[in-house]
């Protein structure tokens, strides 16, 4: 079971792969609705946006929970490994095999970045701002979220302690 902090969702996700929502309304009345999902073999849940994984298929599906809104999958080149999503739930994290980190915008689906890493993945959280992988290896990697069609890139980029003088 899963849910977010602010959001009245809760996802369910059975031991046959499948996934479920119940909406509650909290208002005068208490009611609630059941949204059913496919089956998954991960999922990510992060501002109302659900990132689904399925590894027969090596696609990525994303849903829009509040409007319940299925959008065209995006297509793996070949199975995930690990899913992760940023805070804002704007980017989708997959680590794929053998070893490639992809990063995909949701709302186009368009593919941003790609990065071979050096070592297996034992975890991954992201934030607003930074995506952090634990390594096999015991070291953390720290990434910068850099959307190219960010206009605060280039002063993020400036921020960072690498650029200090």
């Amino acid at each position: 079971m899963t849910s977010e902090k602010s959001e009245e969702n809760l996802l369910f996700y059975f031991q046959d792969k499948s996934l479920l929502s119940c909406q509650f309304q909290l208002s005068n009345k208490t009611s609630y609705q059941l949204t059913p999902f496919d089956k998954a073999d991960m999922y990510c849940l992060k501002n109302n946006c659900l990132t689904t994984a399925i590894n027969g298929e090596n696609q990525l599906n994303l849903h829009n929970i509040e409007s319940c809104v299925c959008h065209e999958p995006i297509q793996l080149e070949n199975e995930c490994e690990q899913l992760c999503m940023n805070d804002s739930g704007d980017y989708i994290f997959a680590l794929v095999k053998p070893r490639i980190l992809l990063m995909y915008r949701v709302k186009d689906r368009r593919l941003l970045g790609r990065l071979f890493v050096y070592d297996f993945v034992t975890t991954m959280v992201a934030s607003n701002d930074f995506i952090i992988l634990g390594m096999n290896d015991r070291r953390l990697l720290t990434l910068m979220i850099a959307d190219p069609d960010d206009p605060t890139l280039q002063s993020k980029i400036q921020a960072l302690p690498s650029r200090y003088k």
